[in-house]
Protein backbone atom coordinates (compact mmCIF):
# COMPACT_ATOMS: atom_id res chain seq x y z
CA UNK A 1 0.00 0.00 0.00
CA UNK A 2 2.60 2.26 0.57
CA UNK A 3 4.53 1.72 -2.51
CA UNK A 4 1.04 2.64 -4.37
CA UNK A 5 0.73 5.56 -2.52
CA UNK A 6 4.62 6.77 -3.07
CA UNK A 7 3.67 5.69 -6.88
CA UNK A 8 0.79 8.05 -7.25
CA UNK A 9 2.16 10.68 -5.48
CA UNK A 10 4.86 10.64 -8.29
CA UNK A 11 2.92 10.62 -10.95
CA UNK A 12 1.25 13.52 -9.76
CA UNK A 13 4.14 15.73 -9.20
CA UNK A 14 5.53 14.36 -12.74
CA UNK A 15 2.05 15.44 -13.65
CA UNK A 16 2.01 19.52 -12.48
CA UNK A 17 5.73 19.65 -13.84
CA UNK A 18 4.71 18.81 -17.23
CA UNK A 19 1.75 21.42 -16.75
CA UNK A 20 4.24 24.16 -14.71
CA UNK A 21 3.74 27.74 -16.31
CA UNK A 22 0.75 26.83 -18.98
CA UNK A 23 3.30 24.38 -20.83
CA UNK A 24 1.51 21.24 -22.10
CA UNK A 25 3.24 18.81 -24.27
CA UNK A 26 0.93 17.22 -27.07
CA UNK A 27 1.77 14.72 -29.94
CA UNK A 28 0.34 15.47 -33.61
CA UNK A 29 0.62 13.50 -36.37
CA UNK A 30 2.48 13.84 -39.42
CA UNK A 31 0.80 15.02 -42.89
CA UNK A 32 3.52 15.55 -45.21
CA UNK A 33 7.49 15.32 -45.27
CA UNK A 34 9.19 17.00 -47.96
CA UNK A 35 13.22 16.68 -48.14
CA UNK A 36 14.96 20.09 -48.57
CA UNK A 37 18.31 19.70 -50.56
CA UNK A 38 21.49 21.59 -50.80
CA UNK A 39 24.39 21.70 -53.49
CA UNK A 40 27.48 20.95 -52.30
CA UNK A 41 30.54 21.31 -54.67
CA UNK A 42 33.59 19.14 -53.93
CA UNK A 43 37.47 20.13 -55.63
CA UNK A 44 38.62 17.15 -57.46
CA UNK A 45 42.01 17.61 -58.71
CA UNK A 46 43.54 15.03 -61.42
CA UNK A 47 46.37 15.55 -63.39
CA UNK A 48 46.46 15.31 -67.04
CA UNK A 49 49.81 14.27 -69.08
CA UNK A 50 50.06 14.11 -72.86
CA UNK A 51 52.98 13.81 -75.42
CA UNK A 52 54.94 16.91 -76.68
CA UNK A 53 56.86 16.86 -79.93
CA UNK A 54 59.85 18.65 -80.13
CA UNK A 55 63.68 18.84 -81.07
CA UNK A 56 66.83 18.00 -78.91
CA UNK A 57 70.13 19.91 -80.16
CA UNK A 58 72.86 16.94 -80.93
CA UNK A 59 76.50 17.91 -81.65
CA UNK A 60 78.46 15.18 -83.57
CA UNK A 61 82.15 15.30 -84.11
CA UNK A 62 84.79 14.82 -80.86
CA UNK A 63 86.06 18.03 -78.77
CA UNK A 64 89.36 15.87 -78.91
CA UNK A 65 92.27 18.03 -77.93
CA UNK A 66 94.73 16.35 -80.30
CA UNK A 67 94.08 19.61 -82.70
CA UNK A 68 95.53 21.63 -79.36
CA UNK A 69 98.54 19.23 -78.96
CA UNK A 70 99.62 18.85 -82.47
CA UNK A 71 99.28 22.85 -82.83
CA UNK A 72 102.11 23.03 -79.75
CA UNK A 73 104.13 20.56 -80.80
CA UNK A 74 104.76 21.64 -84.16
CA UNK A 75 104.59 25.80 -82.98
CA UNK A 76 107.47 24.54 -80.53
CA UNK A 77 109.43 22.48 -83.27
CA UNK A 78 109.47 26.23 -85.37
CA UNK A 79 110.15 28.07 -82.33
CA UNK A 80 113.35 26.03 -81.81
CA UNK A 81 114.72 27.13 -85.19
CA UNK A 82 115.47 30.62 -83.99
CA UNK A 83 117.61 31.99 -81.76
CA UNK A 84 120.84 30.52 -79.64
CA UNK A 85 120.92 29.64 -75.90
CA UNK A 86 117.94 30.53 -73.96
CA UNK A 87 116.84 32.86 -76.74
CA UNK A 88 115.87 29.44 -78.30
CA UNK A 89 114.28 28.31 -74.89
CA UNK A 90 112.07 31.20 -75.24
CA UNK A 91 111.34 30.77 -79.13
CA UNK A 92 110.29 27.34 -78.41
CA UNK A 93 108.14 28.27 -75.76
CA UNK A 94 106.24 31.01 -77.53
CA UNK A 95 105.96 28.98 -80.76
CA UNK A 96 104.74 26.28 -79.02
CA UNK A 97 101.86 28.62 -77.18
CA UNK A 98 101.20 30.43 -79.96
CA UNK A 99 100.68 26.96 -82.17
CA UNK A 100 99.04 25.53 -79.12
CA UNK A 101 96.42 28.56 -79.87
CA UNK A 102 96.54 27.76 -83.72
CA UNK A 103 95.50 24.07 -83.46
CA UNK A 104 92.70 24.42 -80.53
CA UNK A 105 91.33 27.19 -82.93
CA UNK A 106 91.12 24.94 -86.29
CA UNK A 107 90.17 21.85 -84.15
CA UNK A 108 86.81 24.16 -82.68
CA UNK A 109 86.04 24.88 -86.03
CA UNK A 110 86.20 21.33 -87.03
CA UNK A 111 84.61 19.99 -84.32
CA UNK A 112 81.49 18.33 -86.53
CA UNK A 113 78.15 19.32 -87.12
CA UNK A 114 75.05 20.58 -84.76
CA UNK A 115 71.66 18.62 -85.62
CA UNK A 116 68.00 18.46 -84.52
CA UNK A 117 66.80 15.33 -83.89
CA UNK A 118 62.74 14.90 -82.70
CA UNK A 119 62.06 14.09 -79.26
CA UNK A 120 58.70 12.73 -77.77
CA UNK A 121 58.48 14.02 -73.66
CA UNK A 122 55.80 13.76 -71.65
CA UNK A 123 54.07 16.49 -69.98
CA UNK A 124 51.97 16.92 -66.96
CA UNK A 125 50.00 19.50 -65.61
CA UNK A 126 46.72 19.42 -62.99
CA UNK A 127 43.62 20.30 -63.23
CA UNK A 128 40.89 21.50 -60.73
CA UNK A 129 37.20 19.96 -61.57
CA UNK A 130 34.33 20.09 -59.40
CA UNK A 131 31.77 17.65 -58.19
CA UNK A 132 28.34 18.78 -56.98
CA UNK A 133 26.09 16.62 -55.01
CA UNK A 134 22.57 17.28 -53.99
CA UNK A 135 22.56 16.38 -50.21
CA UNK A 136 19.63 16.80 -48.06
CA UNK A 137 19.45 19.81 -45.79
CA UNK A 138 16.12 19.35 -43.87
CA UNK A 139 12.90 18.61 -44.10
CA UNK A 140 9.42 20.30 -44.28
CA UNK A 141 7.07 18.56 -41.91
CA UNK A 142 3.41 19.17 -42.26
CA UNK A 143 1.51 18.21 -38.74
CA UNK A 144 -1.88 18.19 -38.20
CA UNK A 145 -2.99 19.88 -34.81
CA UNK A 146 -6.78 21.13 -32.99
CA UNK A 147 -8.47 20.61 -37.07
CA UNK A 148 -5.11 22.53 -38.68
CA UNK A 149 -2.26 22.06 -40.58
CA UNK A 150 0.80 23.42 -39.71
CA UNK A 151 4.23 23.42 -40.97
CA UNK A 152 7.50 23.28 -39.97
CA UNK A 153 11.27 23.04 -40.64
CA UNK A 154 12.76 20.25 -38.94
CA UNK A 155 17.05 18.35 -39.37
CA UNK A 156 15.99 15.02 -39.43
CA UNK A 157 13.03 12.72 -40.37
CA UNK A 158 10.30 13.20 -38.15
CA UNK A 159 8.20 9.48 -38.02
CA UNK A 160 5.01 9.49 -38.09
CA UNK A 161 4.26 11.98 -35.79
CA UNK A 162 6.25 15.36 -33.92
CA UNK A 163 5.81 16.08 -30.23
CA UNK A 164 4.59 19.65 -29.74
CA UNK A 165 4.85 22.08 -26.99
CA UNK A 166 1.51 24.08 -26.37
CA UNK A 167 1.61 26.82 -23.93
CA UNK A 168 -1.60 28.14 -22.49
CA UNK A 169 -1.51 31.71 -21.29
CA UNK A 170 -4.53 33.91 -20.31
CA UNK A 171 -6.09 36.38 -22.77
CA UNK A 172 -5.90 39.82 -21.50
Amino acid sequence: MIIRTSLATALLLAAGMAHAGGVQYHYAPVVSVEPRYQTHRTPVDREICWEEQGYERVREGSGSATPTIVGALIGGVVGNQFGSGSGRRAATAAGAAVGGTIGHDIGRSNRGSTHYHPVSRERCSVQRDWREEQVVSGYRVGYRHGGEVYYTHMRHHPGDSIRLRVTVTPAP
